[in-house]
């Protein structure tokens, strides 16, 4: 799959009369949370007031919350092999304050960087929690030489999406799991996401291990780019990882059993190519999805990084979380109360 770089431009031009984000998500607000708590252990927690934007006073998109609680180091897998060495995959998860029902959101980072590189999406997950989204911060194996790589970074995916399942609707969540990767989180989220046949192995919970929804932060989803980082992840170069990277490829799935589908990516992003989302968005409309593509203009990699409400990402888990609640209720199924609604 390639896009020209006039259907790149063409789509840039689209975007670049939208408003950019004027400010990046300040990094890892979690990581001092995280000092203060000992595993599984509730502490109440307040976003800070420059991750959120305020909303116009007359309407309201949803409930305003001030205060989160974060349940930090929660293991979701089984002890898995992490290299040289047993352990067990962790989450945070952030929980708003209030009876809900809330939404509930699974966020992959990106990397490869091995375990605990979630506590940089603390801030991103803290500010969507505020605005009424309950959030499970997954780690992933997302390193070979940590036991990661295929299949296993897509088997504690698809574990992360089995945990939050079972246990969300204990925090008020409504049953709807959407799926929300950045970066390389974005590659190896869309491919859970994108094939019919679900990943096992090594959950601590059962359940359906795909999620009802998915949103794509500046993934990097063609794998002839990045390639020192697909190196890192698979354990060696591409004659030599052929098999497992096939497998891995989200363009050979994505032809059935569609769901709810957002991209965003910034048009001046220099880590991950635009291109890249332009190219998945191509794909998955020729193929009958429901799929839309946000470009931020300006936006870099790490400046798409605005939860607030109002703002590109989560309009789109919002607009996600709906199409995916509606499409698992059915025409007959239980109508489900969305933030904002």
């Amino acid at each position: 799959m390639t896009v020209t770089d006039a259907e790149l431009s063409a789509s840039i031009a689209q975007a670049s009369g939208a408003a950019g984000i004027e400010t990046a998500v300040a990094a890892t607000t979690a990581a001092a949370t995280a000092a203060g708590t000992v595993s599984g252990t509730a502490v109440p927690f307040v976003a800070p007031a420059v991750a959120m934007e305020p909303r116009p006073s007359s309407e309201p998109e949803g409930p305003v919350v001030a205060a989160v609680t974060v349940i930090s180091n929660v293991y979701y897998t089984q002890p898995v092999s992490c290299g040289g060495s047993t352990c067990q995959v962790a989450l945070d998860i952030y929980v708003p304050d209030g009876p809900g029902p809330y939404p509930t959101v699974v966020l992959v980072r990106g990397g490869p960087s091995g375990l605990g590189g979630r506590v940089g999406l603390g801030a991103i997950a803290s500010q969507l929690a505020s605005d009424g989204l309950i959030v499970y911060n997954a780690d992933y194996r997302d390193l070979a030489s940590g036991g990661g790589g295929y299949p296993e970074a897509f088997q504690d995916v698809a574990c992360a999406i089995r945990y939050a399942r079972a246990t969300a609707p204990g925090y008020g969540g409504d049953g709807v799991v959407t799926l929300v990767g950045h970066s390389f989180g974005g590659f190896v989220g869309s491919v859970v996401a994108l094939d019919p046949a679900e990943f096992t192995g090594g959950c601590l919970q059962d359940g359906v291990g795909r999620p009802d929804a998915f949103v794509g932060l500046a993934g990097n989803y063609d794998l002839n780019y990045n390639l020192s980082d697909l190196a890192e992840f698979f354990g060696a170069g591409a004659s030599q990882t052929s098999s497992a990277r096939a497998s891995s490829n989200p363009f050979n799935y994505g032809t059935q059993s569609p769901i709810p589908v957002r991209l965003i990516a910034g048009t001046s992003d220099n880590t991950v190519d635009p291109a890249d989302s332009v190219e998945l968005n191509k794909f998955l409309q020729a193929e009958g999805w429901d799929v839309s593509l946000d470009l931020v203009p300006g936006g870099s990699h790490m400046s798409i990084l605005d939860g607030s409400a109002g703002g590109p990402v989560f309009a789109s888990i919002q607009a996600a979380s709906s199409a995916g609640a509606a499409r698992a209720a059915g025409p007959d199924g239980p109508a489900f109360s969305r933030v904002g609604q």
